[in-house]
């Protein structure tokens, strides 16, 4: 297995991969992970052009790459090769100049009681997909868009199996009654649960968009001691001329990024809807660094 590395201290992440390979020509409610088979070519463009704006760690293509949704696509006799494919092209892209996240996201269907999987096959299925990226040789993994605390703590106790780096990011929505996650889990609650629970760093990912995230932020901050890694969509998306946009620009972005740099976030990059022009902006930024 992997030797954990020490993570530093500041690192800016890629931008979005299931909405920039939609952006380049992938169908729209297609896995983006079936890519890593069908055009590993198209992949790699994607992992290069963010590593040319700026990433210093770049997410492999896995992360719906669990049995259960690639069941849904007719694919779960192919998680092994699709996860390893991602690892492979991910490494390909690097060069071996930036780091290697192993990206997983949620299951893709409930968990008891909410619904049919039990607690113990939520934790099979996210060690069968951890265990792949790790031995594929990621630097580190990143469970993402959580939205239920539960789930992500079991993802998170798969991941601690391993002798690697593990961070978890959230997905918060901002309301009246601040920062919660569609279940409900608030944020500074779902922050100190999983620094007690093992994470090596945590934070937000998601959600509506810059505002939110510049109000939600703060709060993981205070929340704990560990690196923090910033995530946010480039807004709420939109339909324009029969496509999705996205209405953040990278001049926003910018914005954003400077009022992270503000509140010492460790760990920025961006999600759904940013793009190698939104990563860009980190280059007037690594100097101050």
């Amino acid at each position: 297995m992997n030797r954990k590395i020490k993570l530093p201290e500041f690192l800016f992440f890629d931008g979005a991969m299931g909405t920039e390979l939609q952006r380049r020509g992938l169908p729209p409610g297609t896995p983006p992970e079936v890519l890593n088979l069908e055009n590993p070519t198209l992949v790699e463009e994607v992992h290069r052009d963010y590593i040319k704006a700026g990433s210093m760690v770049i997410e492999t293509n896995t992360f719906g790459g669990n049995r259960i949704r690639l069941k849904r696509a007719g694919l779960d006799g192919k998680i092994k090769e699709i996860n390893e494919k991602g690892v492979e092209i991910a490494k390909k892209a690097s060069e071996g100049k930036v780091l290697i996240a192993g990206s997983v996201g949620p299951l893709g269907e409930l968990i008891e009681p909410y619904g049919d999987i039990s607690e113990e096959e939520a934790e099979e299925v996210f060690t069968e997909q951890i265990e792949i990226l790790v031995k594929s040789g990621v630097d580190l993994i990143l469970i993402e868009t959580m939205i239920s605390l539960n789930e992500a703590l079991i993802a998170l106790k798969s991941a601690k199996k391993f002798d690697i780096p593990v961070g978890v990011t959230m997905s918060f929505e901002w309301t009246e009654r601040g920062g919660r996650t569609p279940f409900g889990d608030e944020v500074e609650y779902s922050i100190k649960t999983l620094e007690e629970n093992g994470a090596d760093f945590v934070g937000a990912n998601c959600g509506r968009g810059f505002e939110d995230m510049i109000k939600i932020a703060p709060i993981i901050r205070k929340a704990t001691t560990l690196p923090v890694l910033i995530q946010p969509n480039a807004g709420i998306p939109q339909w324009e001329n029969g496509k999705l946009t996205y209405p953040e620009t990278p001049d926003k972005f910018k914005i954003f990024v400077e009022e992270m740099l503000k509140l010492n976030i460790n760990f920025i990059g961006g999600c759904c809807g940013t793009t190698p022009n939104h990563i860009e902006v980190f280059k007037e930024f690594y100097l101050k660094r």
